[in-house]
């Protein structure tokens, strides 16, 4: 399994309820990619920086991904809302797990 990161800020003046809805319309459009398995948004601290964990089966599913997103109409709302210097995205290979056995 891979997890992708993405950390970032969001872009000043975008509000709670505005990244909430477009975090939403990204979710419809991983949720039809093949390989998608599980995704969690988090704030980190009080700065306005996040993390967008998405679990993928496989690093070509999650490449794949991320060439499709750049050309959804969903995903526009979503990519409006971040501060593009502030963006960061790595792939991480699930190496170990306790519980051995992940919920999905």
């Amino acid at each position: 399994m891979i997890l992708e990161l993405v950390s970032f800020r969001l872009r000043a003046g975008v509000s709670e309820e505005q990244f909430n809805e477009a975090v939403r319309s990204v979710d419809i459009f991983l949720a039809e990619r093949s390989g998608f398995l599980s995704r969690q948004v988090l704030t980190v601290g009080g700065d306005g920086s996040r993390v967008d964990l998405v679990w993928w089966s496989t690093l070509e599913a999650a490449q794949s991904a991320a060439d499709a997103i750049r050309s959804d109409s969903r995903a526009a709302s979503f990519m409006a809302c971040l501060d593009p210097a502030s963006v960061s995205l790595s792939h991480a290979r699930l190496t170990h797990s306790h519980p051995e056995q992940l919920p999905w």
